[in-house]
Formats: structure tokens, C-alpha cells, sequence
């Protein structure tokens, strides 16, 4: 599937979300207050389905701003570093100096995550340590680890993976490619450059 394509649905899917969710509060609401006016509820059973309609009205709240808190998310580019970005959470901010290996870990037919593999850096709870251990936990990493070991003789790495954003992850590693001099792409990881720098006739 084309990017251009994957954003249009990714954002029309986001738009439906919000639309149906306000819809279904209202129609709720609306129809709860006409069967009380009607005296339909009383006593006890009233005060349940009051209950119930403001607990639902809440997770349709959250589904929303979660929903917006997610369009947040993004990587601002910077002449030596890249921070990551999403409202009301701690942003992650990496030097380009400090990536040594990336590589894409597909997750479905649709959707991928981003692995970083770095040099020493300050600790952060967004990052983690990628081991032999830690890989043979976690086998979709093995691939990586194996290969990022015996490029650098190294048994240990700090490890960030970039998993939200959507087929804007096609943009971030392309981004990181055209920032990261320094550090090696897998083939698999060069496979969606191709597919943006073709697509968006990039260079």
C-alpha cells in the first residue's frame, strides 16, 4: 500500500473515531433523559442507569482524548539530535552521533517498529538494555542483535524502538538515515527508505 494512502486512512480513521464516539455520547444522553422524563427509571434502577451512562460517557471521553494525545505524537529533527514528542509525556531526545545500528522490526502486513540500537547514553525509562538475554526473550529483536553484535563486537547495547506514529514511521527513518551518518541500516531497514525516497521522489 502506497503511503500517501496509509496517511489518508490512518487520519480519516482517527476523524471517525472522535465523530462516532461525540455521537454516541449524545444519543445516550438524549435517550436516557427522555425515559426518565417519561418515568421509565425509578428509585434505585434510576440511580444505576445514571451510573452507568456517566461511566460510559467517561471511557468514551478518554477513547477521544487518547485518540488526540496519539495525533500528538512526533519526532522534531534538530541539527545534532532528534526528540521524540507526545502531549503530556516526557519527550526522549538522541544525538545522531550516539546511533550506532537501525532496523525495522515488522510487526504485521501493515505496521512496523523502528529498533535503535546506541552508544552509551544517559539512562531513561524509554530506553532499554538489549543483551543476549534480553534477545533470546524477546526473539523479534534476535535478528538485530546478532547482526549489530558482530558488526561492533559488542554484547550490549541501549536500545530505543519507535513504535507509534503510524506510516509517518516511513518518514522518521528515512529522517534517520539522512541524519545518522555515523550509524549502519539493515537491508530491511533500507527496503522503506527505498519505498519513501521513490514514492515522494526524495533523494
Amino acid at each position: 500500500m502506497k503511503i500517501k494512502k496509509m496517511l489518508s486512512k490512518e487520519s480519516a480513521k482517527r476523524k471517525r473515531t472522535v465523530f462516532f464516539s461525540i455521537v454516541l455520547m449524545i444519543v445516550m444522553l438524549y435517550l436516557v433523559l427522555i425515559f426518565d422524563d417519561q418515568g421509565y427509571f425509578t428509585g434505585i434502577e434510576r440511580t444505576g442507569v445514571y451510573i452507568y451512562l456517566y461511566i460510559i460517557e467517561a471511557l468514551f471521553v478518554i477513547n477521544i482524548l487518547r485518540t488526540f494525545i496519539d495525533s500528538t505524537y512526533d519526532i522534531v529533527f534538530t541539527r545534532e539530535r532528534f526528540k521524540v514528542v507526545k502531549a503530556f509525556t516526557q519527550g526522549v531526545a538522541i544525538a545522531y552521533n550516539k546511533v550506532l545500528y537501525v532496523d525495522v522490526i515488522e510487526e504485521n502486513q501493515n505496521d512496523f517498529e523502528i529498533l535503535i540500537l546506541l552508544d552509551k547514553v544517559k539512562r531513561s525509562k524509554a530506553m532499554f538494555v538489549l543483551n543476549n538475554e534480553y534477545a533470546l526473550k524477546h526473539d523479534k529483536y534476535l535478528r538485530s542483535y546478532k547482526t549489530a553484535s558482530d558488526y561492533y563486537d559488542s554484547n550490549s547495547f541501549y536500545a530505543y524502538t519507535i513504535k507509534n506514529g503510524g506510516a509517518k514511521k516511513y518518514f522518521y527513518l528515512y529522517k534517520l538515515y539522512k541524519t545518522c551518518y555515523n550509524a549502519q541500516f539493515s537491508d530491511k531497514s533500507i527496503s522503506y527508505i527505498k519505498k519513501v525516497i521513490e514514492e515522494y521522489s526524495l533523494s
